[in-house]
């Protein structure tokens, strides 16, 4: 079985230098399993790695599409699963390494997303609702018939809340319920699995950092030059934590102080569920990121439990 290796844990946790040190070290590749840095033209934003960073490590799976155009987690899957056989052939263990659970788990796991039927009209009805209401209305409808499933589906993802609200009016059933058997074990790969985790609040204090040099490095620019490039604040790319804030800052609905705060707190939110997410995974082995001075140190317990 082939072998490949996948870093997680939250944002800002330290996963872009811990993968490229393991890379190096590991004469072999990366492959992003990130839902934003798919997007070409959108970096600050994004965090997306630089080639100073990538000390010369090939990285795929980064600037792929255009910030209009859809990008599914079976077409990740499988561009993804060319480039690890691939690399496999080359005697190479590919590293997978992102944020983006859903990206992560069509990798390792055989998701079944075919559980529930799907009906066109209800589909339908729910968007015609979402763009007559907008998005509160229709995350209002869900937060009543199914609070479990609201928890885990951010408000933006309209796409999945309207998933969640057509499976309920099919089956009676709520979505959270019914989503319970999705992951199977895949028995396609040997999977590593490495979390990264940091003190909760050592992590928030590197989120509003990060905040900070984003908009220090131009994310308002970015955006704004987005916009003027024709892509609107209702595409999936420009609901994204980064995004969509600085596009309400930039139609005057928030002041540059209140933007700030608002990006800061849905970044640490964001955050939040990354954690809730990998934290259901038993098969994840851990290793803290508190203590940065001995950042090599913990690179080479990763590596020891890798070559265990």
């Amino acid at each position: 079985m082939n072998k490949i290796i996948v870093i997680v844990g939250p944002t800002a946790v330290g996963k872009t230098y811990v993968s490229v040190e393991l890379a190096k070290k590991l004469n072999t590749e990366i492959i992003s399993a990130d839902s934003m840095q798919i997007y070409k033209g959108m970096n600050v934003g994004t965090a997306k790695i630089t080639e100073e960073e990538k000390q010369g490590i090939i990285h795929h799976m980064i600037d792929i599409v255009s910030p209009d155009e859809e990008y599914s987690v079976s077409e990740f899957k499988n561009d993804a699963e060319k480039i690890i056989d691939r690399l496999t052939d080359e005697n190479k263990i590919p590293v997978i390494v992102g944020g983006s659970g859903l990206y992560v788990n069509s990798l390792i796991y055989d998701l079944d997303f075919g559980n529930a039927k799907s009906n066109k009209k209800i589909r339908d009805y729910y968007t015609y609702y979402y763009k007559e209401h907008g998005e509160d209305a229709l995350y209002d409808k869900l937060m009543r018939i199914d609070p479990d499933a609201a928890e885990k589906i951010h408000k933006n993802n309209v796409k999945r809340v309207i998933r969640a609200l057509e499976v309920y009016d099919i089956t009676g059933m709520k979505f959270s319920e019914l989503n319970t058997d999705i992951r199977k074990a895949s028995n396609k790969y040997d999977c590593i699995l490495i979390g990264l985790s940091m003190e909760r609040k050592v992590l928030y204090e590197r989120i509003n950092q990060r905040v900070d040099e984003m908009l220090s490095n131009g994310l308002i620019d970015e955006v704004n030059s987005l916009i003027e490039k024709g892509y609107g604040k209702n595409l999936v790319s420009m609901r994204g934590i980064g995004y969509k804030e600085i596009v309400e800052h930039l139609e005057g609905n928030t002041d540059y102080e209140e933007t700030v705060s608002i990006l800061k707190r849905n970044t640490r939110r964001f955050a939040k569920r990354q954690y809730t997410w990998f934290l259901k995974d038993k098969d994840i082995k851990w290793f803290g990121m508190d203590n940065l001075e001995e950042i090599d140190n913990t690179i080479n317990d990763i590596l020891e439990y890798i070559n265990q």
